[in-house]
């Protein structure tokens, strides 16, 4: 990268209010550190208390999405990667997190993100106090965790999950890249 290029970069993310981001390798101790300097910023922004814990909780539950469910591609050193970013713009802040998942799922999220979009925020609620009583997730042998990913998101989010899929360069058959946003 040109050191104008880089220049240009920290610029647009200031301008874009970002007060973390991250791409590359994805583990548990990547994840840890994350999180270490994440509260950091935003305790130096300002953010609230309550703003904090639930941007904080969403913020865990995409970046061990993207660790659990992104494939190894050959061409990454076979390490599962991903990127994210918080910023604030206005008075909320926000969450972007993007990572390869397997195109054979894209579907299948679609409609458990549109399912969880569509339900009020009681609806969002009691499904989820009744997936924590659920104590059957190894039904699901796509999913690898209780199942709360999504709901997590909207019980915590003050709009609905945003999304897309976009197709990966080199693997538009294999792979889709999925971004998904939360505002709080």
């Amino acid at each position: 990268m040109e050191i104008d290029l880089f220049n240009t970069f920290q610029d647009d993310a200031g301008k874009k209010g970002i007060v973390f981001y991250y791409s590359g390798g994805l583990s548990q101790n990547v994840i840890a550190t994350m999180g270490d300097i994440l509260k950091q910023r935003l305790d130096n922004n300002d953010a609230k208390g309550s703003v904090t814990k639930k941007l904080f909780s969403s913020f865990i539950e995409m970046v061990q999405n993207a660790l659990h469910y992104s494939p190894l591609v050959p061409d990454s050193s076979f390490e599962k990667i991903g990127a994210v970013a918080v910023g604030k713009r206005d008075e909320h802040f926000y969450i972007i997190c993007g990572n390869l998942v397997d195109k054979k799922y894209v579907s299948r999220i679609t409609e458990k993100i549109e399912l969880v979009n569509s339900m009020t925020r009681d609806e969002v609620k009691l499904a989820y106090r009744t997936q924590l009583k659920n104590e059957n997730h190894n039904a699901d042998e796509v999913s690898k965790g209780a199942g709360l990913g999504f709901l997590t998101l909207a019980r915590d989010s003050i709009s609905a999950i945003e999304y897309s899929f976009k197709d990966v360069p080199g693997y538009e058959h294999e792979y889709s890249e999925l971004h998904l946003k939360t505002i709080f």
